[in-house]
This record gives C-alpha cells, sequence and structure tokens, in this order.
C-alpha cells in the first residue's frame, strides 16, 4: 500500500486545534468532508525521502499549537519497514510539502518521518475545512 492510500482505511481521524481535540469517526459526515478535501489535496502528492525525525515529548508539546490532523488505524501497519497506528500531520494553509509523523503504542510520536510533496498544490483547502 502506497502512503497516499493508507489514509483511507483510518477508523478515525482527530483533529487538535491549539491542544483542544476532536474525533471523528469514520463515515461521519466530517470524517467524510476531512477525506474528501485529503484526497484532493494528495492527488497528484509525491512521497520524498524525509529528512524529519520526530521526538515524542516534542511532538506532544508542538501539538498544543496551530493545527494538527491524525488519522487512526485500528491495526499497527507497514509501509516502507516503518510501523504506525496513528499518522499526525501539521496543517499549515500555505505549506506545499510536510512530515507525516509516525506513532506506535511502544514509542509514541518518536521516530522517521514519511514526507509528501503536493507538486504545486497546498492544504489550504484541507485547513480551512478542519479549522470551522
Amino acid at each position: 500500500m502506497q502512503l497516499q492510500q493508507v489514509f483511507e482505511s483510518a477508523e478515525e481521524i482527530a483533529v487538535y486545534k491549539d491542544g483542544s481535540r476532536e474525533v471523528y469517526p469514520c463515515g461521519g459526515e466530517k470524517f467524510n468532508g476531512i477525506c474528501l478535501r485529503w484526497n484532493a489535496m494528495l492527488a497528484n502528492s509525491l512521497v520524498m525521502p524525509a529528512f524529519g525525525v520526530s521526538l515524542n515529548d516534542i511532538t506532544v508539546q508542538a501539538m498544543q499549537r496551530g493545527v494538527w490532523v491524525e488519522f487512526c488505524f485500528s491495526d499497527e501497519l507497514t509501509i516502507n519497514e516503518l510501523p504506525f497506528s496513528r499518522l499526525l500531520i501539521e496543517v499549515k494553509p500555505d505549506f506545499s510539502g510536510f512530515n507525516v509523523v509516525r506513532y506506535t503504542a511502544d514509542r509514541g510520536y518518536a521516530g522517521r518521518c514519511f514526507y509528501l510533496d503536493l507538486r504545486g498544490s497546498d492544504m489550504r483547502d484541507v485547513y480551512n475545512y478542519i479549522s470551522q
């Protein structure tokens, strides 16, 4: 499975706004709205080599500011030998590429990230929708 397609198998989506967390279950209106915009944003994206490494404490602290979206899965998945049960992304309207932070039960938000280049697109539509 490619990184771009794995988001579609999320069981729920959590949105963090300045530290406040809201959870949207699979099939719900907000979940579907996020997925629709997310998939459109990723339509021409390209997975690039990631230079980012997440440190759990720093990531948890960073989640207290700004807008973040987290795709949560029922089972641990693996892409390119990198396991995860959640994928966390900071959402900023002008981002044209971003780190995808992996979460595992034993390490938290620690370890190598994925990176997606939106190839001329940005996160504006996703940001506007989840910021409402």
